[in-house]
């Protein structure tokens, strides 16, 4: 039997990179994608109106494939953020 062991997991730019394409798509509107300190991946879109249920329900499924998430409302301006980080080393010795 074949086997391939060549697949890996999807790193934090991937994921980002998917978390901001898949929330365009129902928002219609594009995330900022930027790179953190660190290693990590921070998504943001900026919110214009109250998105109905299907929407709404859409974007939080987007959101949990984040390792954190959130909402800011700063002076008028509403914020969904996620971010996703690099992989944890192994712990020494393992």
């Amino acid at each position: 039997m074949d086997h391939d062991d060549t697949r890996t997991e999807p790193g934090p730019a991937d994921r980002a990179r998917w978390i901001a394409d898949a929330l365009h798509e129902p928002t219609g509107r594009r995330p900022l994608l930027e790179h953190l300190p660190g290693g990590s991946h921070r998504v943001t879109l900026r919110t214009v109106a109250h998105p109905d249920a299907a929407v709404a329900t859409a974007v939080l499924r987007v959101l949990g494939a984040a390792d954190r998430f959130g909402h800011r409302d700063r002076r008028q301006q509403e914020r969904l953020w996620a971010e996703v980080d690099p992989p944890s080393a192994p712990p020494a010795g393992r």
